[in-house]
Order: C-alpha cells, then sequence, then structure tokens
C-alpha cells in the first residue's frame, strides 16, 4: 500500500508542475513551471465561468417551470460525456505507452501496484472536469432549492463517484483501439480515423438529443424531453439527481455499486495485461526492406516544415485534439447545405435576425480551436537538443511550425465556411466576412500559439497527453480563442454595426504582426534558454 501512494503522489504532483515548483533550484526553471501553474489555474477559471454561466441559465429556466431537479441530471450527464471522450484520448500516455515505463518497471514494486497508480493519476484528472461542471451547478440548485443538510456532505461524494464509468469504458474503448492498431504499420492512420470516428459519433447524438425534444416551442416540454433523454441514455445521471434531490437510497446505493465495480474491473483488467499491452504498444512493426530513392533537396524553412508535417501526422493524440475544430467547422457546413430550410426559419424569427452577424465569429472562434502550435514547441520534448544543433534560425524553425497550423486551417476554412455561406443564403459582403474574419483568426492563433508556448513550454513529458490535452498553453489558447470569438460576436449582435468585423479583423492581424515580431525579436534567446 505504500508504494501506492508514493507513485500516486510522485504521478499527481509531476501532472500539475508542483514538483518542480517545491524542488527546483534553477530560478528559470521554476519561473516557467509557475507560469505554467497560472496558466492551468486561468483555464480553471475560464472553465470555471463558462460552466457557472450555463448552469444559471439552465436553473432560471428549470426553475420557472418547478423542475429545477433536472439542472443536476443535466450537468451529470454533461460530465461524463466529457469525461468519456477525454478518457479515450488519455488511455495511450497516461495508462500505457508512458515515457519512464521502463524506469518505473525497474523499480522493486509490483505490476499491480504500478497500474493502480496509473489508474489513480487518471481518475485524479477526470475528477477535475468533473468538479468543474458539477461544483457550480451543485451551487446554485443549494441557493434556489435550500436543500437539507444533508445534500452538501452527499454532493461531495457523489461527485467522487460519477467519474467511474465513464473511466472505465473510455479506458477500455481506449485500450481496445490502441491494442488493435499497435502493429500496424499505418497505425496513426487508423487512429485518427477512429477517434475522429468516435468525436463525430459524440457530436451526431448529441445532436440528435437536442433535435427530438418533442415541443421545442414549450419551455415545459423541452425540459420533460431532456429529463427523459439523460435517464433513458444515461440512468447514472438520474440516480444522481435522485439521490441529492430526494434522498433516494437506491440512487446511493446503486451509484456507491457502480464506482466500486467500475474501478475493480479495470483494475483487474489493467493489472493482469499491464506488460502484454505496454510490450505490443513500444514494440515497433517491421517495416520493409530500405531501398536508396533519389534524394529532394529544398529550403530550410520548407524542410523544416515538412518534418513538422510529419511529427504532426504520427501523433493521432495531436491531430485529433486540433483537427476537431476543423471537424465542427465541415460539419457545421455540411448542416447548413443540407438544412438551408431550418436556417432560413431561424432567421425569419426576429429575435433571431441578428444571428447572421455574429456567424463570422463563431466559425473564428471553431478555427482558434484547431491551432496546432499552442503544443508544437513542446512536442519536441527531449529531441529539443536537435533543433538547437541545426544550422537555422530560430525563425526558420518557428515558421516551419507556423505553416502547418495554416497548411491545416485555410483548405478548411475555405470548403466550411463556403457551404455555411451557400447553406445560410448570405449576400456578397457576408460571403466576404466569412472567409476573412476565420482566416485572420487562423493567423492571429497560430502565432499566439507560438508566442504562449515558448513562453509556457513543457518538455518534460512523458507521455503525448500531457502536452497535447494537459498543457497550460493549450488551455489558455483554447479559452482565449473563445474570448476572442465571444466578446466581438455579442458586440455585432447588439449593435448590428457594419465595422465589428473590420475592425476585428485589423485588431487580430496587428496583434498577430506585435506577436511575431516579439518572436522573431527574442526567439533566438529563449531557443537556447529552453531545455
Amino acid at each position: 500500500m505504500r508504494e501506492y501512494w508514493v507513485l500516486s503522489k510522485l504521478q499527481l504532483s509531476s501532472l500539475f508542475g508542483i514538483n518542480k515548483i517545491l524542488h527546483m533550484k534553477n530560478s528559470p526553471d521554476k519561473k516557467q513551471a509557475k507560469r505554467s501553474v497560472y496558466g492551468l489555474l486561468a483555464m480553471v477559471l475560464a472553465l470555471g465561468y463558462v460552466s457557472v454561466f450555463y448552469s444559471l441559465t439552465l436553473a432560471s429556466a428549470f426553475a420557472q417551470i418547478g423542475m429545477l431537479p433536472t439542472l443536476l441530471g443535466m450537468m451529470a450527464f454533461a460530465t461524463t460525456m466529457l469525461i468519456f471522450m477525454f478518457s479515450v484520448f488519455e488511455t495511450k500516455g497516461v495508462l500505457f505507452g508512458f515515457g519512464d515505463y521502463d524506469i518505473v518497471m525497474s523499480w522493486p514494486v509490483g505490476v499491480r501496484t504500478v497500474a493502480a497508480s496509473r489508474v489513480t493519476s487518471m481518475y485524479a484528472y477526470n475528477f477535475i472536469y468533473a468538479a468543474l461542471l458539477l461544483i457550480p451547478a451543485g451551487v446554485i440548485y443549494a441557493g434556489m432549492a435550500h436543500p437539507e443538510w444533508w445534500y452538501y456532505p452527499l454532493f461531495i461524494l457523489m461527485t467522487l463517484l460519477i467519474p467511474a464509468l465513464p473511466t472505465i469504458i473510455g479506458a477500455m474503448l481506449g485500450t481496445v483501439l490502441t491494442v488493435a492498431t499497435a502493429k500496424m504499420k499505418k497505425r496513426n492512420i487508423v487512429n485518427i480515423l477512429g477517434q475522429m470516428a468516435l468525436v463525430l459519433a459524440i457530436m451526431f447524438f448529441s445532436f440528435r438529443m437536442n433535435t427530438s425534444i418533442t415541443d421545442p416551442s414549450s419551455i415545459q416540454g423541452s425540459a420533460n424531453a431532456m429529463q427523459a433523454l439523460v435517464e433513458r441514455a444515461y440512468p447514472p445521471a438520474a440516480w444522481f439527481q435522485s439521490a441529492l434531490t430526494n434522498g433516494s437510497v437506491f440512487g446511493v446505493i446503486g451509484m456507491f455499486m457502480l464506482f466500486a465495480a467500475s474501478i475493480s474491473l479495470l483494475l483487474l483488467f489493467i493489472g493482469k495485461n499491464f506488460v502484454a499491452i505496454n510490450s505490443r504498444i513500444k514494440s515497433t512493426p517491421t517495416g520493409g526492406t530500405f531501398v536508396m530513392r533519389a534524394q529532394v533537396r529544398s529550403g530550410k524553412v520548407r524542410a523544416l516544415f515538412r518534418n513538422e508535417l510529419k511529427r504532426y501526422f504520427s501523433s493521432s493524440l495531436y491531430v485529433v485534439n486540433t483537427a476537431f475544430g476543423y471537424v465542427m467547422l465541415l460539419a457545421a457546413g455540411v448542416f447548413c447545405l443540407v438544412r438551408p430550410g431550418l436556417i432560413a426559419e431561424a432567421f425569419s424569427i426576429p429575435e433571431l435576425s441578428a444571428a447572421r452577424s455574429v456567424i463570422p465569429f463563431v466559425l473564428g472562434w471553431i478555427v482558434s480551436m484547431g491551432a496546432t502550435t499552442a503544443s508544437a514547441i513542446s512536442m519536441e520534448g527531449k529531441t529539443l537538443w536537435i533543433v538547437k544543433s541545426m544550422p537555422v534560425s530560430a525563425r526558420d524553425w518557428l515558421t516551419g511550425k507556423l505553416m502547418v497550423s495554416l497548411a491545416l486551417a485555410v483548405p478548411a476554412i475555405f470548403i466550411g465556411c463556403t457551404m455555411v455561406a451557400a447553406g445560410t443564403g448570405a449576400d456578397a459582403m457576408e460571403w466576404f466576412w466569412m472567409y476573412v474574419v476565420p482566416l485572420s483568426y487562423a493567423v492571429a492563433f497560430g502565432v499566439f500559439g507560438l508566442w504562449l508556448n515558448i513562453r509556457m513550454p513543457k518538455l518534460d513529458w512523458q507521455g503525448e497527453a500531457e502536452v497535447v490535452k494537459q498543457s497550460a498553453s493549450v488551455m489558455v489558447c483554447v479559452f482565449a480563442g473563445m474570448g476572442a470569438g465571444a466578446v466581438p460576436a455579442v458586440i455585432a449582435g447588439l449593435t448590428q454595426s457594419p465595422w465589428v468585423q473590420p475592425g476585428t479583423v485589423i485588431v487580430m492581424l496587428m496583434l498577430a504582426l506585435w506577436m511575431w515580431h516579439s518572436l522573431v525579436k527574442s526567439g533566438e534567446r529563449k531557443l537556447l534558454q529552453l531545455n
């Protein structure tokens, strides 16, 4: 048991950079670790703000019709879906295939102890998402419903239990996907396609849930339909709701049994197959006989761009986490083309007529989610010394990384925005801004990601999930994109001013120029300081 606690403590403290802050004596490295923690705190505050906003909105609507408890069930279901998706993507790098596997397995510690500590680390990270979504909802519900005293300790307990089932299902699915593709020569492509299919399936399921409301013109009908869908789609969310609102003993016992069964099954499965799965993942599939072909000569920037592009597509987690925004953009375009009548009907409603001016900023926000640069420097990891030893300038190195982000963004923007503009019946000026605004976001957030990542790098990662999903620079970039899309959208929707779009584009490009100048000016020095 002592070994388990020591391993869990080591993994949890390294997860958020706490070890560096507490034990590092090197001042620059300690400051770098502190900046990463500050970035994560900013992410927590931003996600907490979004959670409070949606919880307040739902609580106000449900309270009017006497269905306030539905808030807890809805947020429990949303938490489950989020944790499930993250668990699938975090399996490789957190449970299996982590960088220090050989070192950890050489310690005098049992295999099941190592496996249990990795499950604890994954569960702890998922609990953070659960707390950020459920605590605001629980506090708002308590403030409006004034429940009995037992609600408060029970809420804390139920919040601890809710991540169990989505964690095990996501981990199992992620394990199957990882093991099935481990020996394939094109395993990264298969992994990317499989994870993209999962994301699209979740989006489609969520869309079907939203469109299956029986009486959308009635708040009462919508709330009843939501409650029925939650109970039918995910009964534990209904148990969570009934335990907290009605004091249901069945709900509490059901959550306890679900937690115990899920964690026990996951530990049994992973403990039994831990070494075999890691060996399969770490073994490299043999390729064909090497044949020398014609060598290609190119300039430094082009060569760096091609190398960065290969590195990008070599990581399925990296691709899925960044390309998700472009998938959303293309899905929005397809929806607009398939359902143009529904779009036209929505715009004919007086309250929604102002939404046309908001569309470019929504598209810009979606594009900002696809910036690959927020983790591009951190992905160098322990191979950073190779970059430092190459006869290339920091400007060329950064340009190659920026080009990858733009090479992905520009085609997606032209295809997706063309479909959105055609499906919404946009006029000539609206067509223009539906291209220009998202393109300015792509440039600005491509540069912003580099500017941020070189100041908050995470080069000592043991798994790609630490960089792609858990690093401070990625979180700050994502939530900055939300703010950059929401602020001008609100202004455009309220004022209907024709100057919001050009003003936003000018601001985005000016910020991009300033950040790029800062990168070029201090790039060589900051590159040499990275270690």
